[in-house]
C-alpha cells in the first residue's frame, strides 16, 4: 500500500513594508480580477497601483503573508472592519487565509465588519468559520460608467 503524505504550506505572517508593495499589488490584481470574473465585473477591474482607493488601502493596517520570501496574500484591516483580504489563486486553499484572519482578528475590537460579493462562497465560508454572520445584502449598480449591478453581503463578527 502506498503512503500518503500531505505537506502543510509553511506561512509566515507579518507586517507590510513599503519594498513589499510590487508583490503585493501582484497578489491584488491576480485575486481581484479571480473575484469579479465570478461576478461577471471583470470590466471594472482597476490596478491596484492605479486604484482610486490607493492612499486608503495603503492608510489600513496591512499583514502579508509570506512563503519561501514571496508574499502569497495579505490582510488590511480599518477601524473594526477587516478591508481587504487576498491570496494568490495557485496559493488558496492552503490555510493562507485561515492564518491571515488569525492575525487580524487579534488586532481588531469587535464588531468587527467586512464587505463581500454575496456569491462569493469561498470568501464567505471562511468568514463563517471565524463566527462572522451575514447581516445585510445588498444590490446596487456599479456605476454610471459601467451599470452592472451585483449584490454585496456585510458580515459581521460580534
Amino acid at each position: 500500500m502506498r503512503e500518503v503524505r500531505f505537506v502543510l504550506t509553511e506561512v509566515m505572517i507579518r507586517k507590510y513594508r513599503t519594498e513589499d508593495f510590487d508583490e503585493l499589488a501582484k497578489v491584488m490584481d491576480e485575486g481581484r480580477m479571480q473575484e469579479l470574473e465570478a461576478e461577471g465585473l471583470e470590466q471594472v477591474f482597476v490596478s491596484l497601483k492605479d486604484a482610486p482607493y490607493l492612499k486608503y488601502f495603503l492608510s489600513c493596517d496591512i499583514y502579508v503573508a509570506e512563503k519561501d520570501e514571496q508574499v502569497v496574500g495579505f490582510i488590511g484591516l480599518g477601524r473594526r472592519r477587516l478591508d481587504f483580504l487576498y491570496v494568490l489563486p495557485g496559493m488558496q486553499g492552503k490555510g493562507i487565509g485561515s492564518a491571515l484572519m488569525k492575525t487580524a482578528l487579534t488586532k481588531l475590537p469587535r464588531p468587527v465588519r467586512l464587505a463581500v460579493f454575496t456569491n462569493n462562497e469561498q470568501a464567505k465560508n471562511l468568514y463563517k468559520k471565524f463566527g462572522f454572520k451575514v447581516t445585510e445584502t445588498r444590490t446596487e449598480k456599479w456605476s454610471d460608467e459601467f451599470p452592472v449591478v451585483f449584490s454585496e453581503d456585510t458580515m459581521e463578527l460580534e
